[in-house]
């Protein structure tokens, strides 16, 4: 057999048509049924075609070997691309610094990982605070490890960061000398129930932008996100919040992210966005309840599912230009167009598989979005739990522990012969943090989610072909309208 006989490929279909994707070029191909069960087949097999192709098929599979496709080419080694240049992207090109100024939050939100997890797999939220001595040497920090930046950003991040809005504004102001030469950001993520007209006054001088918590109606919004005094919800306060800040602060620009839980409806949260006075037309980014932490999994409603696809299927009409927009859910519209972005940079076209490379998984750990605690620790980001040493990569004293980072960022070589055979090796999300197993980087926790993540590929992959099988013009999708 040669090596020719065993193509890396993915066979998909939709209900227009069949297609190969070839992981070495990175392409989708279409082609006609019997080549699709011939090669669906093949992939079944372990990428070993199946004898008695008819003159039809070899003649396909020839005519795809011509353009490129169907090459067998595996990674022989599963190293990052990037790991002979830690020391340069740690040293200087971090792109963005979050500052843990407090672990405190006045709310107990129903399915947040720091007041509602099973284990001991992430923090509380304790009364630690960030010293000012703490967080002007994460500002003397960054600005020595991000000379390749010309936009650099410091973000606030808690528990409920606007806690300690005096420390923010004196950390934003040292910032603001310290880079007085980069072209400085600066975010915040809130809940907003702290959102004085002073606070957002400041944040509108200083060009931040506000990440605002709110999953949907008050019904919707209040059930999970609650006051830790009185049990009370927080929608009202959070849209009074909102309309001083649109009348006082008209520049200030801020977004939403709504934390969905799909075992509910959800019609009334794309109903919000879309015909609301107040929220409709807003920016929006939604996402399903984060359940990393928890031994309890969150499965989603029937009736979540039915309403959701509903509610995408007349997004990709309206993109189409057979559906009125008004009509549209504002926050499919908006999920719908992020993942066609993704997708314009996830299907960067390719000749070949290198002989070294690693699955997309992985970022640069502490480059991209370096996660500072209250203490001082470094972590990857903020979405890694804190109480785990696999997850510590250094401290603000005594800087990167280059070992630690260079071992998540190869987390993929304890997996390494399922991840060289894997199709799904240029779109992997896994990163080392689904490997934390309370503290040990464990290979068979992150093979238990590769069936998952096959799942959320394929099914992205769809959702893109459906686009490309609709004719919707490119920036129509990237726009959203």
């Amino acid at each position: 057999m040669t090596a020719i006989e065993k193509p890396f490929i993915h066979a998909l279909r939709t209900p227009l048509c069949n297609y190969i994707y070839d992981v070495n070029t990175n392409a989708f191909v279409d082609v006609d049924e019997s080549t699709y069960q011939y090669l669906r087949e093949a992939e079944q097999r372990g990428g070993a075609l199946p004898d008695g192709a008819d003159e039809h098929i070899e003649q396909n599979l020839k005519t795809l070997r011509a353009q490129g496709y169907l090459s067998s080419k595996r990674p022989q080694e599963i190293r990052h691309s990037q790991s002979e240049l830690l020391e340069y992207h740690l040293n200087e090109n971090i792109a963005q610094i979050e500052l843990q100024v407090t672990q405190q939050c006045n709310f107990r939100c129903a399915y947040c990982n720091y007041c509602a997890s099973d284990f001991e797999s992430q923090r509380d939220h304790s009364a630690k605070r960030m010293s000012v001595e703490t967080a002007l040497s994460a500002v003397d920090f960054f600005a020595k490890r991000c000379s390749n930046q010309e936009d650099p950003t410091i973000g606030f991040y808690g528990g409920e960061p606007l806690l300690e809005f005096p420390l923010i504004k004196r950390v934003t102001e040292y910032a603001e000398k310290k880079l007085y030469a980069k072209n400085l950001k600066f975010t915040v993520t809130t809940n907003a129930s702290l959102l004085t007209p002073e606070i957002a006054r400041f944040m509108e001088e200083h060009d931040f932008m506000l990440t605002i918590s709110l999953d949907g109606t008050p019904e919707t919004h209040d059930r999970s996100r609650r006051f830790a005094s009185n049990g009370k919800g927080s929608f009202e306060v959070i849209r009074r919040n909102l309309e001083n800040l649109k009348q006082q602060c008209p520049d200030l620009e801020y977004s939403f992210n709504t934390v969905v839980d799909p075992r509910y409806p959800c019609d009334s949260l794309h109903e919000l966005f879309s015909e609301d006075g107040f929220f409709g037309g807003a920016r929006i980014r939604s996402t399903l309840i984060d359940d990393q932490f928890s031994i309890k999994k969150t499965v989603p409603g029937e009736v979540f599912l039915q309403q959701d696809s509903r509610h995408m299927f007349k997004t990709y009409l309206t993109f189409q230009g057979v559906y009125e927009r008004k009509r549209a859910s504002h926050v499919a519209c908006q999920d719908l167009s992020a993942m066609f972005q993704r997708f314009k940079i996830d299907m960067k076209p390719s000749v070949s598989l290198p002989e070294a490379a690693a699955p997309s998984g992985p970022c640069i750990p502490g480059q991209m979005r370096l996660f500072v605690s209250a203490d001082g620790i470094l972590y990857p980001c903020e979405r890694v739990s804190e109480t785990s040493p696999a997850m510590k990569i250094g401290n603000l004293k005594e800087g990167f522990d280059l070992g630690k980072v260079d071992r998540l960022l190869n987390i993929a070589q304890d997996t390494a012969e399922d991840c060289k055979n894997c199709w799904v090796f240029r779109h992997c999300k896994l990163c080392g943090g689904p490997s934390d197993n309370c503290g040990e980087l464990s290979a068979d926790l992150r093979r238990s989610q590769c069936e998952s993540v096959r799942e959320q590929v394929e099914h992205s992959f769809r959702d893109y072909l459906w686009t490309r099988e609709f004719g919707i013009p490119e920036d129509t999708l990237i726009k959203g309208v």
